[in-house]
């Protein structure tokens, strides 16, 4: 005969630690990367349209809210988030340095006068 032991009070049970605390900390850090990158670059003053593309930086930190069912997707979701906030960061930056090329570029083949 097989004894089973008793099951164990809700107390004594390993917690796992909450999952969704990153991926709220890293929601927060890039709207907040975002909004500073947005604000210390010369588009600020720019048409809305350019800010369309944060919408990619907003899809990979929604892609870190996903609940982990593996020791890997976590790892992959924190990884997703932080390149989202990094994105949020610099993308503002890329985009003026973007249009800087390209207006002198445009202005070298028109014959720079």
């Amino acid at each position: 005969m097989n004894a089973t032991s008793p099951p164990k009070p809700p107390a004594a049970r390993l917690l796992a630690p909450p999952w969704w605390v990153a991926p709220a900390v890293l929601t927060v850090a890039a709207a907040m990367a975002g909004v500073w990158g947005y604000r210390s670059s010369p588009l600020a003053d720019a048409s809305a349209w350019l800010a369309m593309p944060y919408a990619v930086p907003a899809a990979l930190v929604a892609a870190s809210w996903r609940q982990p069912s593996h020791p890997h997707s976590k790892n992959r979701s924190l990884i997703l988030g932080g390149v989202g906030a990094l994105v949020a960061l610099v993308y503002a930056h890329l985009a003026t340095f973007t249009l800087y090329v390209v207006a002198f570029v445009l202005w070298a083949f028109q014959g720079g006068g």
